[in-house]
C-alpha cells in the first residue's frame, strides 16, 4: 500500500479531504467499522471546525452517494432557502456581500443528519465526537486560516473578531485555536440530533444574532428547513457518464462544457501543453456560461428557470455551437471530503459558507458563523435567480462522479467558487481524452476565469504555451499568485483491478490516505 499526504493507493478504502485531521478522522471511523457515509460525515464535521472560514457550522452542503450494488448515484441538496422576510425592499443598496442582510438559512447540519439516517451505521454521537474534541480542545491553525483571518478581519462582527482575532491580532499558523461555543453546539447536536440546531435554544440564538446584525433569519425559517434528495443530471463524454447535482448547483455548467468539448471538431490526444487544447477548453467554458445562465436557479417551476432537460439535449448543443462571451458568477470558500471503498461505493460531501468567512456574522452563544448565500441571488428583475423569499440561490458547489461500463470510476470535487466547473472540466479532459493519469491531470498548470470572465493562467504554466495562445489570438493573462480561482481537486479513481487511488491537489491544504 502506498500512502502519503498527497497520494494514496489502497485495496479497502481511500479518503481525500481538505485537511489532514479530517482525512485521518474518516480513516479512523472506517477502521472502527463505520460506513463510508459515517466516515464522510465525521470528516466533514471536523472540516467545519478546522476550516471555519470555509465551511463553518452555518454553511450549506451538497452530497453525492454512489451505490455499487444498483449502479445508481444519489444526490442530497442541503442548501438553505432564503428567509421568509426576503424582499427587494429590504435591500435599499442592492444585494449585500457581507453582514446580516447576506445571511441565508444554513442547511449543512440537516444534510449530515439526512445522510446518516439513510446510510449510517455508527451511532450519530460517535460520528460527531472527533469534531467536538477538535472544537473543545483546539487544533493547530493552518497557514490558510491564519492568512484569511488577516485579510478578512475588517468584515468580521464582534463575536467573529473575538474568536478569529484574539486580542485584536490575526491568528498565527501553528497556534492552537479552541472554539468552546461551537463545541457546545456540536455536543447538543450529537446528543439530540440535527433538529436541535433548527429548533429550541440554538435556533433561537442564531435567529437573534442574525436579527441583531440587521438580517432576516427568524426561528420559523430554521424550523421549516428540510434538505432534499434529488435526481442527478448527467451527460456522456469521451466514453464516460458524468453525474452531478442539478440546479440550483452550478453542475449544469460542467456538463455543458463537456458537451461542447464532445461536439468540438478539434479533439484531444496531443498532450496537456497543446495550445489548441487550452483554447478549446476556454471556448467551451464561455459557451457553457452563456447558455446555462438562466437555468442555474431554484428549479421550482414558479421561478421560470430554463428546463435542464432541453439544455442537455439537442437544443442545448445547438446553442453551445454559436454561444460566446459567457462568464462565471461569484467566488466562494469551500471544503471537500470524498470516501470510496473496494466495492465501488463512494460518498462526497462539499460544504461552504460561500465567501471566505461567509457573512462575517457569528453568534457569540453558539459559535455558529453564518453563510452569505443571499449574495448568490441575482438583482436582475425577472431573472429566474432573482432575490425572493423561500428560494434556493444559485450555488457554485459542484460535486461530480463518473461512471463507465456501469461501474464508478472517479469521484472529483474541488473548491474554487465559479472556477470549480472549469477545473473539473480540465481534469476530465486530460484524463478521458489525453490519457493522462489522475495525478498528472490534477498537477498540471491550469487556466481559469475571474469574475469578469477574463481568462487567467497560473504562474507555473509553460511560457511557450502562453506565447502560442497569444499568437492564436487567445486573450489570457497572468493570475495573481495564490489565486483561488484554480481550486484544489480532491480526486479518487477506481482502477481496472479494483484498487483505489486518492489524489490531493497541492494547491491548498489537502491530504489523501488509504485504509490498510
Amino acid at each position: 500500500m502506498m500512502n502519503n499526504s498527497k497520494y494514496a493507493i489502497g485495496d479497502k478504502a481511500v479518503v481525500v479531504s481538505g485537511h489532514d485531521r479530517a482525512t485521518q478522522t474518516a480513516i479512523s471511523i472506517l477502521e472502527q467499522g463505520g460506513s463510508i457515509a459515517d466516515a464522510a460525515i465525521a470528516g466533514a464535521a471536523v472540516l467545519s471546525v478546522v476550516l471555519p472560514h470555509a465551511c463553518g457550522l452555518g454553511g450549506d452542503a451538497f452530497v453525492l452517494v454512489h451505490d455499487a450494488s444498483s449502479g445508481k448515484t444519489h444526490g442530497l441538496n442541503a442548501a438553505g432557502v432564503s428567509p421568509a422576510l426576503t424582499q427587494r425592499s429590504q435591500f435599499p443598496q442592492g444585494l449585500q456581500e457581507r453582514g446580516g442582510l447576506s445571511c441565508n438559512v444554513p442547511g449543512m447540519i440537516a444534510g449530515w443528519q439526512a445522510l446518516h439516517d439513510r446510510y449510517g451505521r455508527t451511532p450519530w454521537s460517535d460520528v460527531l465526537a472527533p469534531a467536538i474534541v477538535a472544537a473543545r480542545d483546539g487544533f493547530e491553525v493552518s497557514p490558510v486560516l491564519a492568512k484569511a483571518s488577516a485579510i478578512y478581519q475588517d468584515m468580521l462582527n464582534a463575536p467573529s473578531r473575538e474568536l478569529f482575532l484574539p486580542q485584536g491580532v490575526p491568528l498565527t499558523a501553528g497556534e492552537t485555536l479552541c472554539q468552546p461555543q461551537a463545541a457546545g453546539t456540536l455536543k447538543t447536536i450529537a446528543e439530540e440530533g440535527a433538529a436541535s440546531f433548527y429548533r429550541g435554544p440554538i435556533a433561537r440564538s442564531i435567529a437573534r444574532a442574525c436579527e441583531q446584525a440587521g438580517g432576516l433569519i427568524r426561528e420559523a425559517d430554521l424550523q421549516g428547513y428540510q434538505p432534499r434528495w434529488v435526481d442527478l443530471i448527467e451527460t456522456e463524454y469521451a466514453g464516460h457518464v458524468v453525474r452531478t447535482m442539478p440546479p440550483n448547483s452550478y453542475g449544469l455548467y460542467l456538463l455543458l462544457q463537456l458537451m461542447a468539448l464532445e461536439d468540438s471538431e478539434t479533439k484531444g490526444g496531443k498532450g496537456l501543453n497543446d495550445p489548441a487544447r487550452i483554447a478549446r477548453l476556454i471556448s467551451a467554458a464561455q459557451a457553457a456560461f452563456s447558455v446555462g445562465q438562466r437555468a442555474i436557479a431554484d428549479p421550482d417551476p414558479r421561478y421560470g428557470a430554463e428546463p435542464v432537460a432541453a439544455l442537455l439535449g439537442e437544443e442545448g448543443r445547438k446553442r453551445l455551437r454559436t454561444a460566446q462571451g459567457g462568464r462565471p458568477g461569484n467566488l466562494g470558500g469551500t471544503a471537500v471530503i470524498s470516501v470510496a471503498d473496494h466495492e465501488g461505493n463512494a460518498v462526497t460531501i462539499i460544504q461552504s459558507v460561500f465567501l471566505v468567512f461567509g457573512s462575517g456574522v457569528s453568534d457569540a452563544e453558539t459559535g455558529v458563523l453564518l453563510n452569505n448565500r443571499l449574495y448568490g441571488f441575482s438583482w436582475e428583475l425577472g431573472h429566474p435567480n432573482e432575490l425572493g423569499p423561500g428560494k434556493l440561490p444559485a450555488h457554485t458547489l459542484t460535486p461530480a462522479m463518473v461512471v463507465k461500463d456501469g461501474r464508478l470510476r472517479f469521484a472529483m470535487t474541488t473548491p474554487g467558487g465559479p472556477g470549480q466547473t472549469l477545473t473539473l472540466a480540465q481534469v476530465m479532459q486530460a484524463v478521458f481524452e489525453e490519457g493522462a493519469s489522475l495525478e498528472d491531470a490534477i498537477r498540471t498548470p491550469r487556466w481559469s476565469m475571474d469574475l469578469a470572465g477574463n481568462a487567467l493562467f497560473e504562474h507555473t504554466m509553460d511560457a511557450a504555451l502562453i506565447d502560442a495562445l497569444h499568437a492564436q489570438g487567445v486573450e489570457i493573462q497572468a493570475a495573481q499568485p495564490g489565486s483561488p480561482f484554480f481550486g484544489s481537486v480532491k480526486g479518487i479513481a477506481i482502477q481496472d483491478d479494483g484498487r483505489l487511488l486518492g489524489v490531493a491537489d497541492d494547491r491548498r491544504d489537502a491530504t489523501a490516505r488509504s485504509l490498510s
